[in-house]
Order: C-alpha cells, then structure tokens, then sequence
C-alpha cells in the first residue's frame, strides 16, 4: 500500500539523491581560485574541466534514486522489497565512500588547495538512514502479516 510510512522514507531518500546532481560536493580554494567538484566533474572558475573522471559517481547517484523510488512499488512483495532496501543502504554507503575517494583524488590534483565542503556531502548518509528506517518498516509490516497467518 503506497500510504504507508516506509512510502515516505523511502520517496525522501530518492528526491534527497536527485538533489546530489544539482550542485557542488565541494570547492577547492587554491591561490584564490575557486574549483568546483560536481557528479559531473572537476571545473575551473572559467568552465575548464579537469581529467577527473565522474561518470561512476554521476551513475551511482542515479541508481541509488532510481532503486530507492521504484522500491516504493514493490509492496506487494515485502521480501523483495526488503532486499532491494538492504541493497540501496549498501549504495547509499558506497555514494559516502565515492564521495571521500573522489575529494581525495581532487585534492591530489589541486596540490595544497583548501576545502570547503558543501552541505550536499550529508545527503548519503541521511539517505541511508530513511532507507534503514523504510526497511524496519516494511519488516514489520512483513511479521505483522506471518502473525495473522499463524492465528487463521
């Protein structure tokens, strides 16, 4: 059933994934130039872009919405559901870790350059926070059933 609290967590989770494609991770302040690292890459303040190759980053950013939002539609099937919940945590976690490899990769090219993280860097982690509260949701609802059956 779509009017349910797990619908919620897990709508949030995809609209706060989409929000990852809209701006900065974070900015790099070298000798006052400002570079920006986005999930399409690393540019100069003049539109320049670094050999700094996003596009696992920009995917896994869109699969991770894309999972979190179709799971939504799996309700009739709470086991499947559950499995596809455990498995976006594990993106949402991979997304963290992406993006500290990708900001390390980035500082290694901008030698001795400043970072300024942008609030966009806490998005996976409160992701995967509503997709755990989702998945704690829809296993109830899943023992909620197995107890009716066993009264019957």
């Amino acid at each position: 059933m779509l009017q349910r609290p797990q619908t919620l967590y897990l709508l949030l989770a995809s609209v706060l994934s989409v929000l990852l494609l809209t701006g900065p991770l974070a900015i790099f302040s070298q000798e006052g130039t400002d570079y920006v690292l986005k999930h399409s890459g690393l540019t100069a303040p003049d539109g320049i872009k670094a050999e700094l190759a996003t596009w696992p980053m920009t995917a896994l950013f869109m699969a991770a919405a894309t999972l979190a939002f179709l799971n939504i539609f799996f309700y009739k099937n709470r086991i499947r559901q559950m499995r596809i919940a455990i498995f976006t945590i594990f993106l949402f976690v991979g997304m963290v870790a992406m993006n500290l490899y990708y900001v390390a990769v980035a500082k290694g090219q901008l030698d001795g350059a400043l970072i300024l993280y942008r609030w966009r860097v806490v998005i996976p982690p409160i992701a995967a926070i509503l997709t755990y509260l989702a998945f704690r949701r829809i296993r109830r609802d899943e023992l909620l059933v197995k107890a009716y059956d066993r009264i019957r």
